[in-house]
């Protein structure tokens, strides 16, 4: 889930705050229901940059439900794929690593993830922001009108069942 873009921080000030008081609010008010139903919370992105407040929360968030395994859920916080890319090529300058896909794949900050297979865009939009650049190469793009609230169980399976459908290749004919 793409929840805070690099980019938020040039959104107004009352926006930030906002945004930034959902995710104190959310994780302080829900963390003890996430870790019942089981829920891995990785965090992708730059959380450094965050008050001290909610660093502390999201650090807390991945290291209370590390163990768990009934769902994986990655958010995407503080992060764009530019930004990510760039850090990427600065750890492999300053490690001195060979350039190649894997060393490149390697000091991603969504190592250990799988590339998504599908991607889910709402709110009408027909871009993608900024969002795992180079992960998506072969996922599958499936955008909406609906807005995020509205996006419901069953506009879920109507994707899963077109998703189901498609011949997937990876590049191979």
């Amino acid at each position: 889930m793409f929840s805070f873009s690099t980019e938020n921080w040039k959104r107004p000030r009352g926006e930030i705050k906002f945004l930034l008081n959902l995710i104190r609010g959310y994780f302080n008010k829900h963390l003890d229901e996430i870790i019942k139903q089981g829920v891995k919370i990785r965090i992708v992105g730059q959380i450094n940059k965050f008050p001290k407040d909610v660093k502390v929360i999201l650090n807390k968030v991945q290291n209370k439900t590390k163990k768990n395994t009934k769902i994986n859920l990655i958010l995407a916080l503080n992060y764009g794929s530019r930004d990510e890319i760039l850090y990427a090529i600065k750890n492999i300058l300053k490690k001195k690593l060979k350039i190649n896909q894997s060393n490149f794949e390697n000091q991603l900050y969504t190592l250990g993830v799988p590339d998504p297979d599908i991607l889910i865009r709402t709110g009408g939009k027909k871009r993608l922001s900024n969002f795992l650049l180079w992960q998506i190469a072969y996922t599958e793009l499936f955008f909406v009108e609906k807005l995020w609230p509205d996006f419901n169980g069953n506009d879920l399976m109507k994707i899963l069942n077109k998703f189901k459908s498609i011949k997937r290749n990876f590049g191979n004919v």
